[in-house]
């Protein structure tokens, strides 16, 4: 069996991380209409030649009345809603007018790829002063929710430009073959005090947008989608708490030469109809080196699904390509030294790595808060599946009333098809502070990215508390790392590893000679005292094994996973990054 192996370790010192139409164009949006939007699944587009450089064939035929990528009103052909075999005053066929799509943002990417790039207009400077609490208190109106007065099962609300969110972006609502954008106004917000609200220009625009829906209480609507800043979008299923977020795109994340973050510039909304069960969300990505295309199709629930299929053209050869970038927090959990420090135990949105590789290799990995940035780098050819995961599921966890740490979502990404030879980089930052995301991954394509490039994605990312491994697997649930001497009375020149298994056939195990541990090194160094306990608490098995101090001068890699007795694998591998605690 071939092993997911940790294919290096790098310690980084010193980088650095259109137009509107009036008021009544929105209520026209929230009237009733026959349209049925995204209740029927789109068929996904699956990924060839390893994910990249796949042919649109038809669908990449844009339409001839698609609306600008600089907004506005598109305008929609004399009798377009005729019946078919319509002629015009000279006796010609006329053709019908079809319905804006994905292809349409394909080639206003590709229109804008072959342009300079343009940065978004900044937003005025008292706005970027503003402080992030201050910000927070200007509040878009659940009265003035888009499609509220038509009923419709799902509602957006809009965000304001402001603080660390410092440009605006252009939003339009598709309503079959016509795009109407949505006019800024700042009578739909309450502000903090009279005076900002005064000093709001009236065509600022909106910052991005947050969709709300059903969620398992009925005629309650709750937050499930979030867009807002760069090209960061969250998503939650039912009874849960906002956690970590999702990228449109990463480029160049932790590279001496700086990060470059492309940035959404423009949504398309499909309005649903009354019965559909899906939203579509077609989006434009814009940067220095690329352009992007976007189509999100968002399926709420208990877990909520968001199928994202994307289309990139380069202006520039890129270094290193970041696709379906997660990114998280993690300040301290059980190996955390901060834990010392702080009266609540742990406080994280993640607190590990999983990996389902080609090979069928299940592989966990702990997150950390290290003392200096650090970027792992896994083996991810052909992968199934990668994600981060909030395991730890108990209040105890986190004593957090506030925050609620256990109600965060985990977010696994299964690819479309084969996405080729890749890696995947998890990447580390210092942090002692529960506002700052410090965990990214990405999945990083092993062909070099060039310029004047076409490649294309296509993935499902699902959020939920649920686990993405199997129920007959068990899994590492603990871990735990900590002085020890080798002997009382020495000193502690000896750092242990506790790892606590359980689930999946592990449950009924009891006896010491029906499991065996399978423990071993990247480096040549000795594992001292390695032994496999019953846990009657987690009705599962504790390893622990130790490693002396002086072996840890530079991080060391660890494998471990619990077989059967003839060798056959009965848990999931689990990985570590080893350093003195």
């Amino acid at each position: 069996m071939r092993y997911i192996w940790l294919r290096r370790v790098v310690l980084v010192f010193g980088l650095t991380i259109g137009a509107t139409v009036g008021p009544g164009a929105f209520a026209a949006d929230n009237a009733g209409q026959n349209n049925p939007g995204g209740q029927t699944r789109q068929k996904q587009a699956h990924a060839s030649q390893g994910g990249q450089q796949s042919s649109q064939k038809s669908s990449e035929k844009p339409s001839q009345k698609s609306a600008t990528a600089g907004g506005g009103k598109s305008k929609p052909a004399a009798h377009a809603a005729a019946k078919k075999g319509n002629k015009s005053a000279s006796g010609a066929q006329q053709p019908q007018a079809r319905r804006f799509g994905y292809a349409d943002v394909v080639a206003m990417a590709r229109a804008r790829a072959k342009k300079s790039y343009q940065p978004p207009a900044k937003i005025p400077g008292f706005l970027k002063k503003l402080s992030l609490s201050k910000y927070q208190q200007i509040k878009y109106k659940r009265k003035n929710a888009l499609w509220r007065q038509a009923g419709l099962p799902y509602r957006v609300m809009f965000d304001m430009p402001g603080s660390y969110f410092d440009h605006a972006v252009q939003i339009s609502v598709v309503n079959g073959r016509k795009t109407r954008s949505v006019p800024f106004d700042k009578q739909r917000f309450t502000f903090p005090d009279k005076k900002l609200k005064k000093k709001i220009p009236k065509d600022l625009g909106y910052a991005g947008f947050k969709v709300l829906h059903e969620m398992g209480h009925p005629g309650k609507l709750d937050e499930v989608l979030s867009f807002l800043g760069a090209s960061y979008f969250r998503v939650i299923g039912a009874n849960e708490h906002w956690g970590l977020s999702a990228r449109g795109l990463s480029i160049d994340t932790a590279s001496s030469s700086g990060e470059e973050f492309p940035k959404f510039t423009h949504f398309w909304l499909v309005k649903p109809g009354k019965t559909s069960r899906q939203l579509t969300i077609y989006a434009l990505l814009d940067s220095p080196s690329v352009t992007g295309a976007y189509k999100f199709t968002v399926t709420p629930g208990q877990a909520t699904y968001t199928h994202v299929e994307a289309t990139f053209f380069t202006r520039k050869k890129i270094k290193k390509l970041g696709v379906a970038p997660l990114t998280s927090m993690f300040t301290r959990g059980k190996t955390s030294l901060a834990r010392m420090n702080n009266i609540l135990p742990e406080a994280h949105n993640s607190d590990g790595l999983l990996i389902h590789a080609a090979t069928g290799e299940w592989l966990w990995r702990p997150l950390v808060d290290p003392q200096k940035l650090r970027l792992n780098d896994f083996d991810a050819d052909h992968v199934k599946g990668f994600g981060l995961m909030q395991r730890d599921r108990r209040f105890s966890d986190y004593q957090s009333l506030k925050y609620q740490y256990q109600k965060r979502p985990n977010a696994w990404v299964t690819p479309d098809g084969d996405w080729g030879k890749g890696h995947l980089q998890l990447v580390e930052i210092p942090s002692n502070s529960i506002v700052n995301d410090n965990i990214v991954l990405y999945w990083v394509p092993k062909k070099p990215v060039k310029a004047n490039q076409r490649l294309h994605f296509g993935y499902t990312i699902k959020w939920s508390e649920q686990r993405a491994e199997p129920d007959s697997l068990g899994r590492a649930i603990a871990t735990r790392v900590g002085r020890v001497a080798p002997q009382p009375g020495k000193k502690k020149s000896r750092v242990k590893v506790m790892v606590d298994f359980a689930g999946g056939k592990l449950t009924d195990l009891t006896k010491a000679s029906e499991v065996k541990p399978k423990v071993n090194a990247r480096r040549d160094v000795t594992l001292y005292n390695i032994q496999l306990r019953r846990n009657p608490h987690t009705r599962g098995w504790r390893l622990t094994f130790e490693v002396s101090a002086k072996n840890l001068s530079k991080p060391l890699g660890l494998r471990a996973y619990l077989a059967k007795p003839q060798g056959g694998g009965i848990t999931e591998t689990w990985s570590y990054e080893l350093k003195t605690p």
